[in-house]
Formats: structure tokens, C-alpha cells, sequence
């Protein structure tokens, strides 16, 4: 072996196990960070309309807040007595000054009396968000889903953003949002707004749906919890 030969080998070896070694150190990926937020909530039925009243107040409040993209108030449908808001920030600092905000302690104290139960808050980081393609109306159909993976938790991703481009192609949406929540990254949060109730029960029976459903059932740990609601005027 002549001295070319022999420095071209060491070389080849020392590539090797540099690149061995930083396949060993590589850092891993960076942890989630939450720039949404959704809030579910129960009143007693007499409190209804005074929860209508303190959310609509909330909204335009939170609408004036710095980093907000969006803010949206539901009432759940055929159970008028829960609620839900949904929130998307610029950046985890907008959320967490929203958090810690006046307006928000205000919400949360006008709102003690009238409830069931503590409020039920996720915060949430993207897994395959995009803007809105549409406009919301008063005939628009939110849907919140709550999915708990139980298995292969690095597969959901991918399956959640290959549901969302199907989704995104279909008459009649205007957002399908997939997040996760960094404290728990098994738990999976849908957030979809669609122009009419025909469009979401279309949506429902399509063919991409389906498969979803299918797939993420071999996975799921708990209950897929889907809830349908209606956008306060």
C-alpha cells in the first residue's frame, strides 16, 4: 500500500467515525412550544346567558391583545350549556402574556359562580398548522377533537398532516389545525372550522377521513373526542 493509499484509508476512517460520533451526540429535536390555546368549560343551564354575555366580552378584549392571530368563542351544539374558546398566538410569549393578562384573571373570576367543574385548559404547539382559507360565519361549524395516543407516538405527525392536506382540499373548509400539547405529546388536538354544517357532515364520510380514523384507532388510547359547536355572534 504506497503512502497515497494508506492516508486516503486514514482519512476514510477518521470521516467515519466522526460522523458516527455526531450521529451519537446529535441533539434531539427541539421540545414543542404551545402558541394556541383551547379552554372547554361547563355552566349551569340558568347561567347561560350570562356566559354568552362574559365571553362576547372576553373576545373583544382578546382581540385588542398584542400577538393575537385569532380568538373564537363556541358554544357546543345540542348542549348549550358548554362552552369552548380557541386561541392562536404568534409566539409562545404573546400566550404566556395573554395568560398572565388582566383580562384574562377578569374572565376566569366573573366566571367561577357559574360553573360545573374547573375549566379544562390545553395549551397547544403546532403540528401541521396553516392561515385560514376562508371566513368565518354564523353558519359555520367548529370541531374540537381530542385524540390520545396510546402507541407508536412518533407515527401521529405524519398521519396528522397527510389528514390535514386531504382536508384542507375539500369544499367548504376554511381550517383544520393539528397540535399537540408539550406537557403530554401524546395528546393530540384537532381544531377544524368549516362554512355550514353539509360541508362538516361531507367531510365526515370522505374517503381520507375514513383512513384517518381507521389508522389512528390502532393507536388511540382513549376515547376520540369529537365536539361540534357553533361561533357566538
Amino acid at each position: 500500500m504506497n503512502g497515497f493509499t494508506r492516508a486516503s484509508v486514514s482519512l476514510c476512517c477518521l470521516v467515519g467515525l466522526a460522523t458516527s460520533a455526531w450521529a451519537q451526540t446529535a441533539p434531539p429535536p427541539p421540545a414543542p412550544v404551545a402558541t394556541a390555546r383551547v379552554a372547554y368549560f361547563e355552566v349551569a343551564p340558568s347561567e347561560v346567558p350570562r356566559t354568552i354575555s362574559l365571553l362576547k366580552t372576553y373576545r373583544q378584549a382578546v382581540q385588542k391583545a398584542p400577538g393575537v392571530t385569532r380568538v373564537a368563542v363556541l358554544q357546543q351544539i345540542g348542549r348549550p350549556n358548554l362552552f369552548a374558546i380557541e386561541e392562536k398566538w404568534n409566539d409562545a410569549a404573546s400566550l404566556q402574556a395573554h395568560l398572565a393578562s388582566a383580562d384574562t384573571k377578569r374572565f376566569s373570576s366573573d366566571l367561577a359562580g357559574a360553573l360545573l367543574a374547573p375549566i379544562d385548559e390545553r395549551l397547544l404547539a403546532p403540528v401541521a398548522v396553516q392561515a385560514a382559507n376562508g371566513v368565518v360565519s354564523e353558519q359555520s361549524i367548529y370541531v374540537l377533537t381530542h385524540a390520545d395516543a396510546a402507541a407508536r407516538r412518533e407515527e401521529i405527525p405524519g398521519m396528522l398532516q397527510e389528514f390535514a392536506a386531504g382536508a384542507r382540499r375539500e369544499m367548504g373548509n376554511v381550517l383544520l389545525d393539528a397540535t399537540v400539547q408539550p406537557n403530554r405529546t401524546n395528546h393530540f388536538t384537532l381544531i377544524e372550522v368549516w362554512t355550514n354544517q353539509r360541508a362538516q357532515e361531507s367531510h365526515v364520510t370522505a374517503e381520507h377521513t375514513r383512513k384517518f380514523r381507521a389508522a389512528f384507532a390502532a393507536v388511540s388510547g382513549a376515547l376520540y373526542d369529537e365536539r361540534i359547536y357553533k361561533p357566538l355572534p
